[in-house]
């Protein structure tokens, strides 16, 4: 038995798993008291990256299966053999745009699902990185980087264009 707050968890199942991540139900009982099974998703951490270069900020555009296209700002998943969250920011933001160094700043993280899974999304920002070849993966075959003014991001976050959460609170959070 494991206490979580006002909920306690006496044991739990992972009913499917896959090399990306894996469902568990737990069997809880909640804070009114009532006992019954609680679903949720594991899956890796993820990176968003702000990079700014000359007055602009990075986005990429890409079709997602389940959202559609969308203007996001670069990223992806921490993986296991990176040292830290940098480290992966770092790789994805090369692979996905080709831009590299520059000044990086933590900008904490974000639960952008807690009642669904524990994933958190890191936040980074990081000021003139410099071009070079991109890397993309083969499901990002139709992925565009984008360079657009700060104040077009925030409009585009207004417009339903940039409606990743955690890319939009990241740009919004590099307005005030």
């Amino acid at each position: 038995m494991e206490q979580r707050g006002p909920w306690t968890r006496h044991g739990g199942t992972m009913p499917y798993h896959t090399p990306h991540f894996q469902v568990h139900r737990d069997e809880v009982t909640g804070p009114d008291g009532r006992r019954g099974d609680y679903d949720w998703v594991q899956a890796p951490d993820q990176v968003r990256v702000a990079a700014l270069v000359d007055g602009q900020i990075l986005l990429v555009e890409q079709y997602h299966y389940l959202a559609g296209a969308l203007w996001q700002l670069p990223g992806g998943s921490v993986d296991p053999d990176d040292d830290d969250t940098l480290t992966a920011a770092r790789r994805e933001l090369a692979e996905e745009t080709g831009y590299r160094g520059g000044t990086w700043t933590g900008h904490g993280s974000l639960h952008p699902l807690p009642g669904l899974t524990d994933c958190r999304v890191h936040l980074w920002r990081v000021d003139q990185p410099t071009s070079g070849p991109a890397a993309t993966e083969p499901s990002e075959a139709d992925l565009r980087t984008l360079r657009v003014p700060l104040p077009e991001a925030v409009a585009a976050i207004r417009e339903g264009r940039l409606r990743c959460a955690p890319s939009a609170a990241l740009v919004l959070s590099l307005t005030g």
